[in-house]
């Protein structure tokens, strides 16, 4: 089985990228999505979300909140890391056994969605790794129109992550989204004629 993490910066298009790869049929195991199944109300990770941050980061439904618990990380890092210990290592650590299950079902190509792929350190457990990347200031201008966030905000989840020149010289393949879907989905098939 081939094994191709997917990663990018917040606002690169990445989301888009592997909603493009599902939708032609390849299964895609999403980091992101794993993260708010374990911070969701009933998770595993709340458990250590209240030991570690206190009520006033649980929302009325009993999942994390979100926009608070942001505001606190990404001005502190040290709280972004114990955050981490709960959950983005669990999640690295689940799917791990995600890909011993899927080699076992036979799979041939599998496809992970991993934000903080190099942050993590974890480049090296997969086959090859595809950078999504765009100038900065079209990412800014994303992440200020789709989450209505402050500029400033953006700014700081955006120097919290590594740097997007180390992720491209550390990728497999890079594929730049400046432009349109178009134009991202045929770089995709390009990349993808590589491992097919």
């Amino acid at each position: 089985m081939k094994t191709i993490a997917v990663t990018g910066g917040i606002a690169s298009g990445k989301t888009m990228a592997c909603s493009y790869l599902k939708n032609l049929g390849y299964v895609i195991i999403d980091a992101d999505e794993m993260a708010r199944s374990i911070t969701g109300p009933g998770g595993k990770a709340m458990p250590y979300i209240l030991e570690h941050f206190g009520p006033d980061f649980v929302n009325e439904e009993g999942g994390l909140d979100r926009a608070a618990m942001r505001d606190l990380v990404f001005r502190n890092p040290d709280k972004l890391r114990i955050l981490e210990e709960g959950t983005t290592d669990v999640v690295l650590s689940d799917i791990e056994k995600i890909k011993e299950e899927r080699a076992e079902a036979g799979d041939k190509l599998l496809f992970f969605d991993i934000p903080l792929l190099f942050e993590k350190n974890q480049q090296d457990k997969y086959d090859a790794v595809w950078v999504i990347t765009a100038d900065r200031s079209i990412r800014i201008n994303r992440i200020i129109s789709r989450d209505g966030m402050e500029e400033s905000m953006a700014e700081l989840i955006m120097d919290s992550q590594e740097d997007e020149d180390k992720k491209i010289e550390k990728a497999d393949f890079v594929i730049y989204n400046n432009g349109n879907l178009t134009e991202l989905y045929r770089s995709l098939d390009d990349a993808l004629s590589h491992y097919l």
